[in-house]
């Protein structure tokens, strides 16, 4: 098996890890170059600067469905008059087998709230709201503290940065149900409705979270931005090893020697994360495709 070192230069989702699994707070993160992305768009680029920047770096959803996150960013009314927009965080990790999007909530809770800090002011959302997996109860906590942390430290709420932007930021805890994985029925829970997925056009851009444009994107898909902004998009294009930019969280459980979860270029294929990462299936057991 492989031994990884992750470092910002090939791991910038998780290089900040500690060895302990104890969550990175404020402090320690801040000195691992921590908010230097969000310094960088909001007070050296304007919205549409940013959004570009992440369309060019060519960042694409990390919650399954792959799309143009940078594109999905642009799709939000131009309108300076409709003032009032909202980010959502898909947080309802649900799917079997899978905890990517926990092990960053739980560890680097400052990475997602930076991340949806810099996406808020490309989109001009007031107000976000992170929609989590009810069963996340330790993931709740540190999120909420972090959020205290940055709120006290002038990174949330009124005049961000002395910018004059404002940005408020919750945790929402759902109850339990696997359909709120899709963006309409989550903007429904949210509500207070009962979690059905709402028929499209319109869509979430145009008429969101209570009638509001609303942008909704994947933990792991905010979690990308910070690097992109405080590194630039040749470096995250030129991590990957194919033509889809940057990394994926990659996770094997089941019957292998070695389960676990790794942050790996794209391009990354499936032969040489079971072999080399998760160490081949355990004794006397046979691969079937």
């Amino acid at each position: 098996m492989k031994n990884v070192i992750r470092t910002p230069e090939t791991h910038p989702l998780t290089w900040r890890l500690r060895d302990d699994k104890q969550p990175v707070w404020l402090d320690e993160y801040r000195s691992k170059n921590g908010y230097e992305g969000a310094r960088k768009a909001l007070t050296g680029l304007s919205p549409d600067e940013i959004v570009s920047q992440v369309k060019d770096a060519g960042l694409k959803g990390r919650g399954g469905a792959g799309f143009s996150t940078g594109l999905k960013w642009s799709l939000m009314p131009k309108d300076e008059s409709m003032n009032i927009r909202y980010l959502l965080c898909n947080a309802d990790e649900m799917e079997p087998g899978t905890y990517k999007d926990r092990l960053l909530m739980e560890q680097l809770p400052h990475l997602l709230v930076e991340g949806m800090l810099i996406s808020a002011f490309a989109l001009k959302a007031y107000r976000g709201y992170i929609f989590l997996r009810g069963e996340y109860i330790e993931a709740a906590v540190h999120l909420r503290r972090a959020i205290a942390e940055a709120t006290e430290a002038g990174l949330l709420g009124k005049n961000i940065m002395g910018t004059g932007f404002d940005f408020e930021l919750f945790v929402h805890t759902g109850a339990g149900r696997y359909i709120c994985g899709e963006e309409t029925a989550l903007i429904n829970s949210l509500e207070g409705r009962r979690a059905n997925p709402r028929s499209k056009p319109p869509f979430p851009a145009t008429s969101g979270v209570w009638g509001k444009p609303t942008c909704v994107n994947n933990v792991e898909t905010l979690c990308n931005v910070p690097a992109i902004l405080a590194n630039g998009v040749e470096w995250y294009q030129n991590i990957s090893k194919s033509k889809d930019a940057g990394t994926k969280l990659m996770g094997f459980s089941g019957r292998v020697k070695n389960p676990g979860l790794w942050e790996l270029p794209f391009g990354t294929t499936a032969r040489e994360i079971l072999e080399d990462y998760a160490g081949g299936m355990r004794d006397g057991l046979k691969f079937k495709a």
